[in-house]
């Protein structure tokens, strides 16, 4: 996804493209592993896995938001098992406690995205 940032036109949309394709070999080795059915979160303990998953995805809407032009990252038609994994992540009290407010993560793509673009060039 850092490509999609550092990059605009024809190149964005094969960063895009290229993390689509990561999204679904993650969503089919997970599916998997899991027969299907996102892991439950139990409790405070995440695993690994989940802090990971979290980590990468977690504010995938606001990188579709800072992106713009209808750019999705996280399909749910496409990628149900991964969607419902981390919709269930951020909906955890540890996650929300844990996590800058929407707009702050707003705020801090549109900053670093004018950047990212100068420093590809």
């Amino acid at each position: 996804m850092g490509k999609a940032f550092m990059t605009s036109g024809e190149a964005q949309e094969k960063a895009i493209e290229e993390t689509h394709e990561k999204i679904n070999v993650l969503e089919e080795g997970m599916k998997g592993l899991f027969s299907e059915e996102a892991p439950k979160i139990d409790g405070q303990n995440f695993g690994l896995l989940d802090i990971m998953v979290c980590a990468v995805l977690s504010t995938h809407k606001a990188s579709e938001e800072v992106l713009g032009n209808g750019v999705k990252i996280l399909h749910p038609e496409r990628h149900p098992f991964l969607s419902s994994w981390v919709e269930k992540l951020n909906k955890h009290p540890v996650v929300k406690e844990n996590t800058p407010p929407y707009d702050k993560i707003i705020g801090f793509l549109h900053f670093i995205r004018p950047k990212s673009l100068g420093s590809a060039s």
